[in-house]
């Protein structure tokens, strides 16, 4: 089905999808794919949110050395952040998205994991 999605709303469902992605059943396929198309439906948005975790956040290492950046939301340029973010977030892309049905998943996942991705499942 192709939806329009706010970048924010592509995001939300793309970290939603992760729990199913070692599935190897049907729910982890449909999973799959959505993984990848709403990925690739946020890449710039993905680059724009990461600069500007490093822009407000505050750097650390990772195991190797490596430089990583967090913001917490407790941090005084949090909302800096959020203001910078706030019309990319906004933004509206359609995207083709692969649908379950709900007798599929049930009896396969529990009431958590349905409400996790209804937005893919149908009657």
């Amino acid at each position: 089905m192709k939806t329009k999605l706010k970048n924010s709303v592509a995001l939300e469902r793309l970290h939603s999808l992760k729990p199913f992605l070692s599935r190897r059943d049907k729910i982890g396929y449909v999973a799959a794919r959505n993984y990848r198309f709403l990925s690739n439906s946020i890449t710039e948005f993905e680059t724009i949110r990461l600069s500007l975790i490093e822009k407000y956040g505050v750097e650390g290492k990772d195991e190797r050395g490596a430089p990583t950046y967090t913001l917490k939301m407790d941090s005084p340029n949090f909302k800096n952040f959020c203001d910078e973010l706030a019309p990319f977030n906004e933004m509206e892309h359609e995207v083709e998205l692969m649908t379950a049905k709900y007798d599929e998943v049930a009896g396969n996942l529990s009431g958590e994991e349905i409400l996790a991705i209804d937005w893919m499942l149908e009657d």
